[in-house]
């Protein structure tokens, strides 16, 4: 596409190498991203950036450019004292933690070893070689991002556009307060003169 950060609707299925689909927007429904923005995999978006709407293309993608290398460092091993519910762990099957910043952090119960659990917290797709089928079925609207209402009133703008600078900022603050630029000078010409007065 001519414009890289465009806002796109993509119809996709994901396969493993030997066919086996694992993500469909037939069975999730089609996917809103903007390309280039790291929504989706690098392999995806790199593809994404050189096709045309209404254009289907199959891509492989090699694990690098997908969910990264399988790690033998993601391999942790913990205490089974100190983890809740250790006797129902499901040995071979993934469960979910809430990460500190309250994140949802999956990982697979590899084994249960001598008072310790092994936990697998590679993305299941780590160390694979994926296919994709893609088609761009539609170009979107850029969003609008909105920053929130203060108390000094509305100030939205798009991504598009420069911040608001911070002169005008305040001086709208002093309008609500009833309070031109100019009072505020002459309040510190005056302060200024009863500081030198005193002297």
């Amino acid at each position: 596409m001519d414009d890289n950060s465009q806002r796109v609707l993509i119809e996709y299925k994901g396969m493993l190498e030997d066919g086996t689909v694992f993500d469909s927007s037939e069975e999730n429904g089609p996917m809103d991203i903007t390309i280039g923005a790291g929504q989706v995999i690098k392999g995806i978006d790199e593809a994404l950036a050189e096709m045309e709407v209404g254009e289907t293309r199959t891509v492989t993608i090699p694990c690098e450019k997908a969910f990264g290398r399988y790690s033998e460092f993601n391999v942790q091993k913990r205490d089974l004292r100190y983890v809740p519910n250790a006797d129902e762990l499901p040995v071979g099957q993934r469960i979910s933690f809430t990460g500190p910043g309250g994140q949802k952090v999956s990982a697979l119960v590899q084994k249960i070893e001598d008072g310790y659990v092994f936990l697998d917290f590679n993305n299941k797709l780590a160390g694979k070689t994926l296919i994709y089928d893609l088609k761009i079925a539609e170009v979107l609207p850029k969003k609008t991002r909105r920053t929130p209402l203060s108390n000094y009133g509305a100030m939205a703008r798009t991504a598009s556009t420069r911040p608001v600078s911070e002169v005008p900022v305040f001086n709208n603050f002093l309008n609500n307060l009833g309070i031109s630029p100019e009072d505020i000078d002459q309040r510190y010409e005056a302060l200024e003169k009863g500081a030198g007065e005193s002297a």
